[in-house]
């Protein structure tokens, strides 16, 4: 348990491998039905997508049964992952308003979408990732009878963004936030944020972090054979800061000549910040890599001589955590989230948010650090990583949650 700056107590549960064997061990002979609610259709290479389909993925190896439901433009009757694991989609529904009596309408049919799928599943729990449109169908739901129990997993954007964004959405939330048995967030600044908007989480909220699987810790054969590079991967877009680590990077490449920065991903800012690296005249030392297969990312992590992710605001970055178990220097803005993962000077290196001459003095550091230095570092992010964000930790985590809601 920690104590916030409010003086609230926040129960945190770190993902970690040490129990997990243990708590297997007692869920063993209780098996569930799990059915996780993504905010939208799945695909994407963003956290909440990466950590639902693993969740799911884990749930079933783990003897559960566990489905997916995503929202989209059209329904979409139950398909299997190339894992098997189900999926439904329903429709996006209208928040409904009494100007507006057709929204009532899309209301009705998307709760009844959902219905139908809880109907075929029979979950025993029901947990919303990032609880956006979800919120209408299970609130509607929610109101009929029913023998799920519901708890809701806040990632980012969902609490910091969002309600500030579409205020038509905080009645919505606050309903769901009520009905809930239990409200996780991925780190403890984002559940504090969550409870100073919506005070009905205070007696229910608790921490589960991200983890990552073991994958991620193993050498990779072979180097970059190339020239040196420091690496981005992530969404092209001004959340992200990839317009201040241009900036930062034309204030060093004349110390560096033989160091490229390679960007992956893409996102709405891809052609203006093309054009950013253009007018900064530092393109020709600037590959966008566009998109790339989420696994791929590992061997890029591996040989980059940093990563960096200057965002101006994050949840839990999954990809600091993947970069860390390969064994990457990872420098991060001191953005709540990032700094739970990173301790500064030891597992990585922080950077003030929207500085870029203090992000400009971080990549330096980095790459001006000795052989010795950078073994040291690396080693102490893989073992950070491993010790308080693993992937069996995180499921572990959850599974235990589920039981005791399940069990209330």
């Amino acid at each position: 348990m920690q104590m916030t700056g409010q003086g609230r107590a926040v129960i945190t549960e770190k993902a970690t491998p040490a129990s997990f064997n243990a708590r297997a061990q007692l869920l063993e002979s209780a098996k569930m039905r799990i059915l996780l609610f993504h905010f939208a259709e799945l695909g994407g290479l963003g956290g909440v997508d990466v950590v639902v389909s693993t969740l799911a993925r884990q749930f079933r190896q783990a003897g559960h049964e566990a489905g997916i439901i995503e929202i989209g433009k059209s329904l979409q009757p139950k398909s299997f992952r190339v894992d098997g694991t189900p999926v439904w989609r329903v429709i996006a529904p209208s928040q409904p308003t009494i100007r507006r009596p057709r929204s009532w309408a899309s209301f009705i049919r998307t709760t009844a979408q959902f219905m139908s799928v809880v109907h075929q599943f029979q979950p025993d729990v029901v947990n919303v990732h990032f609880p956006l449109s979800q919120c209408l169908p299970i609130v509607g739901a929610h109101w009929l009878p029913h023998r799920w129990r519901l708890v809701v997993t806040l990632h980012n954007s969902d609490i910091r963004v969002a309600p500030f964004k579409d205020p038509a959405i905080v009645p919505w939330q606050d309903r769901i936030f009520d009905r809930a048995e239990a409200v996780t967030a991925v780190n403890r600044a984002l559940l504090e944020d969550a409870i100073a908007l919506y005070p009905a989480i205070r007696p229910i909220g608790k921490v589960i972090t991200n983890g990552v699987g073991e994958q991620w810790f193993r050498p990779l054969a072979g180097s970059s054979n190339g020239k040196g590079y420091v690496f981005f991967a992530g969404r092209l877009a001004h959340v992200k800061g990839v317009d201040l680590l241009l900036k930062a990077w034309s204030r060093i490449r004349p110390s560096f000549p033989q160091t490229d920065l390679l960007l992956a991903g893409d996102g709405e800012d891809r052609e203006s910040l093309k054009t950013m690296a253009r007018e900064l005249g530092i393109e020709d030392s600037v590959q966008f890599l566009g998109r790339r297969d989420h696994h791929e990312l590992a061997g890029f992590y591996q040989h980059a001589q940093a990563v960096v992710l200057p965002s101006r605001r994050e949840g839990l970055p999954l990809s600091l955590l993947e970069a860390g178990a390969a064994g990457a220097i990872c420098i991060g803005s001191r953005t709540p989230g990032i700094p739970e993962i990173i301790q500064d000077g030891t597992t990585g290196l922080l950077t003030d948010t929207e500085s870029v001459e203090d992000l400009s003095a971080g990549i330096t550091k980095a790459l001006s650090l000795s052989p010795t230095e950078q073994q040291r570092m690396k080693q102490a992010a893989q073992d950070a990583v491993r010790n308080r964000f693993s992937e069996q930790g995180m499921v572990g985590n959850y599974l235990k949650l589920f039981q005791s809601v399940k069990a209330s």
